[in-house]
């Protein structure tokens, strides 16, 4: 018994790391249970004794992007001493993981591509995640003095969200540039003092 009780976290960790290569690569539809399990040397029964579907097991990849993207934030902002700067902390970090070669792009949106019905549970999770990264970065341009900080989280959101996509055909190089730039650009415009400058 005890050796079973043991074995289930592997065998989970191995499923939902095996499943999350997969959906990057195929897709989430396009990804059989049974190739999970072939993938991560697992069962079907392990599979769904640690999630009991696979919708389950979609929203446990989700939630640990989530959160690991919530600490890479943190980690990304702690040496700015400022909101001013916490929010070009935000975009240089973001700009740095634009510039990674390889990357498939946001899970996030790769999922909700997926996923287009609103009432379906990994499009709830979806947006909750978006909508949470937008009212972030409104918290920070209220701390930074925005004049409108409601239209200054849309753009920097908008951006962002834009650089990442353009990868596939700016490459990039130029599209983490070109975040950086309107980043800037975005940041201080809407910040009285850097506008009183001008």
């Amino acid at each position: 018994m005890p050796s079973d009780v043991s074995a289930k976290p592997r065998a989970a960790e191995r499923i939902q790391e095996a499943a999350r290569g997969l959906f990057e690569r195929q897709g989430i539809r396009a990804t059989g249970v049974e190739e999970v399990c072939r993938v991560a040397g697992a069962t079907k029964m392990s599979l769904y004794r640690a999630y009991p579907s696979k919708d389950a097991l979609v929203a446990a990849i989700l939630a640990e992007d989530a959160a690991e993207h919530e600490a890479w934030v943190e980690e990304s902002l702690a040496a700015a001493k400022d909101a001013e700067g916490r929010l070009r902390a935000l975009i240089e970090a973001t700009a740095v993981e634009v510039a990674e070669p390889g990357v498939c792009g946001c899970p996030m949106l790769l999922a909700q591509a997926e996923f287009r019905d609103p009432c379906h549970p990994t499009h709830k999770v979806v947006v909750d995640f978006k909508q949470g990264c937008r009212d972030r970065i409104r918290t920070l341009a209220v701390e930074a003095g925005a004049g409108d900080p409601d239209a200054l989280a849309d753009e920097l959101a908008l951006v962002i969200e834009g650089a990442i996509a353009a990868r596939s055909y700016l490459g990039e190089a130029r599209a983490a540039e070109a975040l950086r730039r309107c980043g800037a650009a975005l940041i201080g415009a809407a910040l009285p003092h850097r506008a009183a400058r001008r």
